[in-house]
């Protein structure tokens, strides 16, 4: 199966208190098996590293043509002109719905386009209702089959209570009518009903027993079973962890679209979908699209008055179901881990920028090598990869990074280790991004990028906003004096207003800081290595006000940041006194505020799923981590159509994962935006330069003309002193990931979406480095200094002298971009690079999307608040 793990995303306690827990189930989880198979290619139009764009299994649907069946060809019901109920095909009839992927799904995110009716007021009428749905009948799934009813999803003022429930009213009469619709006992026709829910039909089953007979409920009924679930209490769902889309918006212009998550077994086992069933096939699903025009099913049409009336019915009721667009969805298999114990685990861990790749290899392999061969896999911090590769006994012999073994060392002043000859194979290529879900207003999803300036950035990163202080509060105080002339939100700076002049400013109160996680990395000081590139931005860190007078947050002005790039995210933990009684821990303080998150993944699928960590109040009910009465907790974290906006910090994979929008990162101007796609991933990659260790870097001052900034290679580093057969499977393992795991595609082996394949140049170098580690040169008494080469220049990392050992860099080092930035190497030096000129051809991107969840715990030990560190890193040049 893929290793997922179910995430507890309630309260940022429960979150802290299973860290350790799923690290130790994550390395239970990865073991798997290793082996060729046969490569398959999907083609399509979409774009390998943000999975934006049609695949070639698109479906596009137009409602007036019916129904259609498991081959989303065949149509299976015609709309019938004759339906009592076609008084509401008017609003439908020109309604058309392409979903992006259809076959070959994954935990994902799903792409859905339409072009309708403009929407009826805020959302009044005229809007779609998406849900996942499970059934084998090519007639399509019953509403019982249907994930959907999630308390606390829906705006009170937007629509009725049941639209969002999986409950309705039974009318007194069961014909509609569109000159005197028929109500439910007691109530006016104005409040809905659906004539064709009729309790006395013979085997009627929408009635919950400890309901009246006025009302209809549809229950749920899990998938393999016949247990019908009339209560929310009982479901396998809930707001937290379901994907049913309560009210999806259109555009004054007709138009619309969003991202649906579509969930296998392991996030919603109520569904199924994807489960390798008793015939060996794996369980498919359905979409299920619900329009809502302007008629209710009992026929009472939508009032302009100055109260406008609103939707009231649920999509499930039997009349409103009838309307539906139903696209059948193909998964792949759901695949069984290895027996632990059934083979010796070769034990691999590292970086998080390349888990998605490592597990969609790793399914492939399971099923080619029958688990005669086991591989593990931990995403793991910097410092645990050196401590792991340091230490011949630790059972791990090859870490994934993006900088050299041991460089993370000097940043608390330590000393370099002595490490045993490495070899370091480059395996992937993608990148660190900043990525959002935006939905404000009328506007509706917005899927073109936000633009951000490196001096907006570091606003974000500061806690400079009034809003992300935890003294500043609607209820709790008034903010520090030197926070008054600052914005509350970045919606309301008007830096961000000149970039983005369309966009409204967000109404509510929630929090608008990036989400972040705590772990310290090179692709992390990649990032504030690119903020220090702009002079405005740095000034701005320094202490100086912007031309609109906002200032740094005090706090973190005292870290000059400044001067030299950080490698981690740090969070000011000020507390502040709230002054409630109530409150058994009066002191509120930053991380009860703004939380870390576990990884990157937790950053993707929060944003996605608009569930906002951030806000904490007291919550007397909570057990807080020490079991004691009392916690903090996000009252209402689930952000509402119109009122969306939510960022974060996330590798590229794990943005395409869950079709998050990625930022156009800009120049202190506002020119030069660029976000990270094949185009400029590749132009990046093509401007490396090798460091003293001979890893390939993009240096965010000059990362080539339109390339983007924040792109990394990843490698295989492999001690070479390990035992010959230990050798030979990572060789092996390094030969997969470099030529069948290249192909870009939605099988399990295949490169999946965020990951540029790998250049032609650097596979061969990989497909070197394996071959040397079965094959060792003879021991020489000079150690190897050779560096990967790139193709726009002849650098060379290596040059037989004494690595930089850390420190701040000099003041020699600093320029008009910024500060200097190194990355520091290891003695003694790795293994020969010889890289030929990187060329990069036309290549069919194609979708492949493996979600990981819940490596909190691989992360290392709790987060030491406030801490940070300063690494060097060298750019070759």
């Amino acid at each position: 199966m893929r290793r997922l793990i179910t995430r507890v995303i309630g309260s940022p306690a429960a979150r802290r208190r299973l860290a350790s827990g799923l690290a130790a189930a994550v390395a239970a989880l990865g073991l798997v098996t290793l082996g060729p198979v046969d490569p398959a290619r999907a083609e399509g139009g979409a774009d390998q590293i943000t999975g934006n764009g049609i695949t070639a299994n698109a479906v596009t649907v137009r409602w007036d043509k019916g129904l259609l069946g498991k081959d989303n060809t065949t149509v299976v019901k015609a709309r019938d002109t004759g339906d009592p109920y076609a008084f509401m095909h008017e609003d439908f009839k020109d309604l058309e719905v392409t979903v992006g992927q259809t076959e070959n799904l994954v935990h994902q995110a799903i792409k859905v386009t339409w072009k309708g009716k403009p929407m009826k007021g805020f959302f009044n009428g005229n809007y779609l209702q998406i849900m996942e749905c499970y059934g084998e009948a090519d007639a399509g799934p019953d509403p019982e089959n249907c994930q959907y009813g999630s308390e606390g999803l829906k705006q009170a003022s937007t629509g009725g209570v049941s639209i969002a429930s999986r409950k309705g009213n039974v009318c007194a009469t069961h014909v509609p009518s569109v000159t005197e619709p028929p109500a439910a006992p007691g109530l006016s026709a104005g409040l809905g009903c659906d004539p064709a829910e009729d309790p006395g039909k013979p085997g009627y089953s929408h009635h919950d027993p400890a309901s009246s007979l006025d009302t209809y409920t549809v229950p749920f009924v899990p998938v393999g079973t016949t247990d019908k679930k009339y209560q929310p209490v009982d479901w396998p769902f809930n707001k937290y962890n379901t994907n049913e889309i309560q009210q999806a918006g259109t555009r004054a212009d007709g138009t619309g679209d969003v991202y649906f998550n579509a969930l296998t077994k392991v996030e919603a086992p109520g569904l199924g979908c994807g489960e390798v069933k008793a015939d060996g096939k794996p369980r498919d699903c359905w979409l299920v699209i619900v329009p809502r025009g302007e008629y209710e099913p009992n026929g009472w049409k939508l009032q302009d008055t100055d109260a406008p009336s609103i939707m009231q019915e649920s999509p499930l009721g039997a009349a409103t179901w009838a309307q539906r667009i139903q696209i059948h969805l193909g998964y792949s298999p759901l695949q069984n881990n290895c027996a632990i114990g059934s083979a010796k685990e070769r034990k691999t861990q590292g970086t998080e920028l390349i888990q998605h790749a490592v597990y969609s290899w790793q399914l492939a392999m399971n099923t080619a090598a029958n688990c005669n061969k086991l591989y593990g896999f931990a995403a793991t911090p910097e410092a645990s990869n050196t401590s792991k590769l340091v230490n011949p006994t630790s059972g791990t012999g090859l870490a994934f990074t993006t900088v050299p073994i041991g460089s993370e060392a000097p940043r608390g002043g330590g000393e370099l280790p002595d490490l045993p000859p490495i070899a370091y194979a480059p395996v992937a290529v993608s990148a660190i991004t900043l990525g959002f879900h935006v939905n404000l207003g009328n506007a509706g999803y917005r899927s073109t990028p936000i633009k951000l300036t490196p001096r907006l950035v570091a606003k974000g990163l500061t806690q400079s906003y009034r809003s992300d202080l935890s003294d500043q509060t609607a209820n709790s105080g008034t903010g520090p004096e030197w926070a008054r002339q600052n914005p509350a939100f970045m919606t309301d700076d008007p830096e961000f207003k000149k970039l983005n002049p369309d966009l409204p400013s967000r109404p509510g109160a929630s929090l608008m800081a990036p989400l972040l996680t705590g772990d310290h990395s090179g692709v992390i000081q990649q990032v504030w290595a690119w903020i220090l590139t702009d002079a405005a931005a740095r000034a701005w860190l320094s202490g100086e006000r912007d031309e609109y007078g906002m200032i740094i947050n005090d706090e973190y002005k005292k870290l000059d940041l400044e001067t030299e790039p950080l490698d981690s995210f740090p969070r000011a933990n000020t507390c502040f006194n709230t002054g409630r009684p109530e409150d058994k821990i009066p002191d509120r303080c930053t991380l009860d505020l703004l939380p870390y998150m576990e990884n990157y993944d937790e950053v993707a699928f929060r944003i996605r799923a608009a569930n906002n960590p951030e806000g904490a109040d007291w919550n007397p009910t909570l057990r807080s981590p020490t079991g004691d009465a009392g916690w903090w907790e996000v009252a209402q974290p689930i952000e509402f159509p119109g009122q969306i906006f939510m960022w974060g910090v996330m590798d590229s994979a794990s943005m395409a994962n869950y079709g998050v929008v990625p930022a156009q990162l800009c120049k202190g101007d506002g020119t030069g935006c660029v976000s990270p796609n094949t185009s400029t991933i590749t132009t990046a990659v093509n401007s490396a330069k090798a460091d003293s260790a001979g890893l390939l870097q993009v240096n965010p001052a000059s990362p080539g003309t339109g390339g983007y900034p924040l792109t990394a290679v990843t490698y295989a580093a492999v001690p070479k002193d390990q035992e010959p057969d230990a050798l030979a499977d990572y060789a092996q393992l390094i030969k997969y990931a470099v030529n069948e795991g290249q192909t870009p595609g939605v099988a399990p082996g295949e490169l999946p979406y965020g990951f540029l394949p790998l250049p032609e140049a650097l596979r061969t170098t990989a497909t070197s480095v394996a071959n040397a580690l079965t094959n060792p040169a003879p021991a020489t008494t000079a150690p190897e200094t050779t560096a990967a080469a790139n193709n726009n220049n002849s650098n060379s990392g290596g040059n037989g002298s004494v690595p930089n050992t850390g420190g701040r860099p000099s003041a020699s080092g600093s320029t008009s971009s910024g500060p200097a930035f190194v990355t520091t190497s290891t003695s003694p030096a790795p293994a020969a690079l010889a890289t030929p000129a990187l060329s990069i051809g036309a290549i069919r991107w194609a979708l492949a999307i493996v979600m990981i969840a819940g490596l909190g715990g691989a992360l290392g030990g709790p987060l030491i608040r406030f801490a940070f560190s300063r690494r060097p890193t060298d750019f070759g040049g």
